[in-house]
């Protein structure tokens, strides 16, 4: 009887085992997603940020840069105002700010080849190869002012991230213009991009290396196998080129004139590191329709403009084929 009893509770015991569930551990992964994230949303904030930029841009009759006069006579594209009053808005962030220095370093450079009565004087669209935002309010995309601007889509990405859409009104319909990027700054929130909704970037037709460049003081007349420095109409000095490619090519140092005066590339400047006549002097490339110049000999380079004329050896030359 004894035995038949604990043959009973044994039994019981395993039964009661097989019955208990097994305990499910929940990954690393579930638990991840069923955390809450969250989020404190700042919509009113965003909002004014977000539309801080149009409204001193509306304000300010929706000029940014002028172009003035500089001590020398030539055209200085000054952006130092824009910039200043941008950044006392205190919702424009650096990164913006690098952006914009960027989108007018072309034209800024191209001006300062020009004289300013020259600039002043200019027909209309003469300047649109290297600075369209001449002819057109760049920030709303139109020749023609708009009765005012709307925000909508406001729109928290995340904590740190967020958007507003810009919407112009010329008396009808809202119509989408532009969606403004934000991001946190030190806990504050600042534009750091503006992106056009479905506007078409103002383009110009691609350049080719061939025919004529020019900076302030010499224009550059590319053929196949050679390139010409045109000082004026009675001094050129000619130099073979080597093709790299469609964009690139090097020019190859010489003495070959057809000039009444010596331009002084002869000289040493008592410097060991020299041009020599059948060796490569500098690599031009063609980028974003400017001819760049990376020379091999810098300190001579230097000198020479230090020394025997400025702006002939430039860093960046331009084609304007109405000018």
């Amino acid at each position: 009887m004894r035995q038949f009893i604990l043959l009973m509770i044994a039994a019981s015991t395993i039964f009661c085992c097989k019955d208990k569930p097994e305990a499910i551990e929940t990954s690393k992964s579930e638990k991840k997603d069923s955390a809450k994230i969250e989020v404190h949303y700042d919509l009113e904030t965003i909002k004014k940020v977000g539309s801080s930029f149009y409204d001193w841009y509306f304000k300010n009759e929706y000029s940014d840069y002028e172009i003035v006069k500089n001590k020398d006579g030539k055209a200085l594209l000054d952006s130092a105002a824009y910039f200043k009053k941008l950044r006392n808005l205190g919702t424009i962030s650096e990164k913006f700010l690098n952006k914009e220095k960027e989108r007018l370093s072309t034209c800024s450079r191209f001006l300062a080849t020009k004289y300013y009565d020259d600039y002043n004087s200019a027909d209309a669209y003469d300047f649109d190869d290297y600075c369209p935002d001449l002819y057109y309010m760049y920030w709303i995309k139109s020749q023609e002012t708009p009765d005012k601007f709307v925000i909508k889509n406001i729109y928290q990405t995340d904590e740190n991230n967020a958007s507003v859409d810009i919407y112009l009104n010329y008396g009808g319909k809202d119509e989408p213009l532009s969606k403004v990027i934000l991001a946190k700054e030190n806990n504050n929130w600042k534009i750091t991009d503006i992106q056009f909704i479905s506007q078409q970037e103002t383009t110009t037709a691609s350049k080719t290396l061939d025919g004529k460049w020019s900076n302030e003081m010499v224009t550059l007349n590319i053929g196949d196998d050679t390139l010409a420095f045109e000082y004026h109409g009675q001094c050129v000095y000619f130099y073979p080129i080597r093709k790299i490619s469609a964009t690139e090519f090097e020019m190859i140092w010489a003495r070959e004139m057809d000039c009444k005066f010596d331009n002084g590339t002869a000289e040493t400047f008592g410097l060991k590191n020299v041009p020599v006549i059948g060796k490569p002097f500098a690599k031009f490339t063609l980028r974003n329709n400017v001819l760049q110049a990376a020379y091999y000999y810098p300190e001579w380079v230097k000198r020479y403009t230090e020394k025997v004329q400025n702006n002939v050896f430039t860093a960046d030359y331009f084609k304007n084929e109405i000018l």
